[in-house]
């Protein structure tokens, strides 16, 4: 099982970044990332960028996706998140997986 998840990720993962480089390559898409990149591939990822986009889009959303008692949570206020250490940090990643990992997803 582990295998094909693998196998199945690294095909979609492939398709995904030869449908970015085809499009650029062809100016089908016009590039309004603000790191550069490489097809799927964020050459320059700004991490404490992504962290911050994470925890807007958490802030966004309801607490409570049952739907029972959305509006009593809705006034709850979310944690504070410290990003720490060196925050001007970039490196080559692609940006989808980092935020895959980082809790944004329902």
């Amino acid at each position: 099982m582990r295998r094909m998840l693998v196998s199945r990720i690294s095909r979609r993962v492939l398709a995904e970044h030869h449908i970015a480089l085809s499009r650029s390559l062809t100016g089908s898409v016009k590039d309004t990332a603000t790191e550069p990149h490489v097809g799927i591939i964020f050459t320059g990822l700004n991490v404490k960028r992504s962290i911050d986009k994470c925890t807007r889009l958490l802030r966004e959303r309801p607490l409570d996706t049952e739907g029972n008692c959305g509006e009593v949570l809705r006034n709850t206020e979310w944690p504070e998140v410290v990003i720490d250490g060196h925050t001007d940090t970039h490196f080559a990643y692609i940006r989808e997986h980092l935020e895959c990992v980082l809790p944004t997803q329902t």
